[in-house]
């Protein structure tokens, strides 16, 4: 099932349990529009979420572009290929 077709709340419960897993916060604490940053995210962490993304939903997600996913909104958004 493509990222597509997947339900919005599967792809956020995936995002958030990924983030989570990444910058050792529990998902239920993540603020979907908090910045990234302020949960510890900084350049080796933001490498290891972009390829666990990429392996989660079999996406490519180019550098210039993750640079620019700073909330677990947005990473949500371009999953959906709504961004």
């Amino acid at each position: 099932m493509s990222a597509h077709t997947r339900p919005v709340a599967d792809i956020e419960a995936r995002v958030r349990a990924i983030v989570g897993e990444v910058l050792w916060v529990a998902a239920d604490d993540i603020d979907a529009a908090a910045q990234l940053i302020d949960y510890g995210l900084d350049s080796p962490t933001a490498i290891e979420l972009t390829i666990q993304l990429e392996r989660a939903f079999d996406i490519e997600i180019p550098e210039d572009v993750a640079a620019q996913l700073n909330t677990v909104a947005e990473i949500i958004e371009y999953v959906r290929g709504d961004a």
